[in-house]
């Protein structure tokens, strides 16, 4: 699913006119509106929902804008652009996306390096994944949506229950979702949760992302069901160490010593992640590493198994930075993930030196998303198969 005709085409740069202005925004996107944003700062929030604040702002969404790989990124993705209006729009779009009513494309406003700040999400009324314009549905202004019901006025601002803000994935579909131009999912979050076992369980997006933890929603108000909870705002993604392993599961299931060899069978399982892991940008890898562990503790004769989705340019050739999988990828090629649910046993013969006192099995994560460094290495997990004296 793409974000409607106009958000493909804009950040593949081969917009040619933009469409009429959804009526809900009421404001063209590429003019700044009279005394620029209509929103007000997450500062200003945080005056009364200070647990909310903190989190935010230790987020990445609280970085989208202004993390130096984005803008670098970004410079790359105009640069390389034949409309580089179009093309920055479609990137800051979600990155800042106050921009799509300030009409603020190269982030000068104070409240665009904010980035997916408290006003904007908090006034999205609905979201249409075929809408043209953005899928967004935006009502900025005295009413804050949220999935909590309250008895009264909240102090500053009126307080409106959402279904949306509460276990709808298409709040958060609408970013994490994207195909360019010829139609290769860039991002596709949504649809792997869609396709997988979590919609029929009623498990929302939010419920990973944003759990429940105890706090006040806000100084002096309480919402009708009269639990002290909150989400937890600072939604941790893919690349958090904390929330992969908490969704992945692995386990050495067998070790057979034969000759100076281990024959080795490892079980890797996606237990409760609600899409494909790893998830997002083709830039992120998961890794099995196994290995024997010598007398010394180190590593000796590592094998791996990498999982991962591969775009291709038009010759086929695998992309491999994010302005290239915008811009080029004209196709998927193989796609190793691992999906909600599943379990993958891989086999290994791994030469085990004299002296070796373990097998090794480790989970690492490894990001190539960065432009301005080599891929970075973290391990998720690990587990180990003593061998005794030998």
């Amino acid at each position: 699913m793409a974000h409607g005709p106009f958000r493909s085409l804009a950040l593949a740069t081969i917009l040619l006119a933009a469409p009429s202005w959804p009526a809900a925004a009421t404001a063209p996107a590429g003019a700044p509106r009279p005394g620029g944003s209509p929103y007000v700062s997450a500062k200003n929030c945080g005056a009364c929902h200070d647990v909310m604040y903190k989190a935010w702002a230790d987020s990445p969404h609280a970085r989208s804008a202004r993390s130096p790989a984005f803008l670098e990124t970004l410079r790359r993705v105009v640069e390389a652009a034949p409309d580089k209006r179009a093309a920055r729009q479609g990137c800051v779009w979600c990155h800042a996306p106050t921009t799509i009513l300030s009409g603020d494309l190269e982030l000068q406003q104070a409240i665009s390096q904010e980035g997916i700040t408290c006003d904007f999400c908090h006034t999205v009324a609905d979201v249409d994944m075929e809408q043209e314009g953005t899928p967004f549905v935006l009502k900025p202004g005295p009413v804050k949506r949220g999935p909590f019901a309250y008895d009264s006025k909240i102090q500053g601002h009126e307080a409106a229950y959402s279904a949306l803000h509460r276990a709808s994935p298409l709040l958060c579909a609408s970013c994490h979702e994207f195909r360019n131009a010829r139609g290769v999912p860039v991002l596709s979050n949504y649809s792997e949760w869609k396709d997988g076992p979590y919609p029929a369980r009623g498990v929302a997006c939010q419920d990973c992302h944003m759990a429940l933890v105890p706090g006040s929603p806000a100084r002096g108000a309480a919402p009708k069901s009269g639990l002290r909870v909150v989400n937890l705002h600072r939604l941790v993604g893919g690349s958090s160490i904390s929330q992969l392993a908490r969704g992945l599961d692995l386990k050495i299931e067998s070790v057979a010593i034969a000759g100076g060899t281990a024959e080795v069978a490892v079980v890797v399982t996606n237990a409760a992640a609600g899409h494909s892991i790893p998830g997002g940008l083709s830039t992120k890898s998961l890794v099995l590493a196994v290995a024997a562990e010598g007398a010394d503790g180190r590593l000796e004769n590592r094998q791996e198994r990498v999982y991962r989705r591969e775009l291709k340019d038009d010759r086929g050739i695998v992309v491999e930075t994010v302005a290239d999988m915008f811009l080029k990828a004209a196709s998927v090629g193989s796609d190793t993930r691992i999906k909600p649910k599943e379990s993958r046993r891989e086999r290994f013969t791994v030469p085990v030196p004299p002296g070796a006192r373990a097998i090794v099995a480790r989970l690492e994560y490894r990001d190539a998303s960065d432009p301005r460094s080599a891929p970075q290495t973290s391990t998720v997990t690990e587990v180990k198969r003593p061998l005794g004296a030998r």
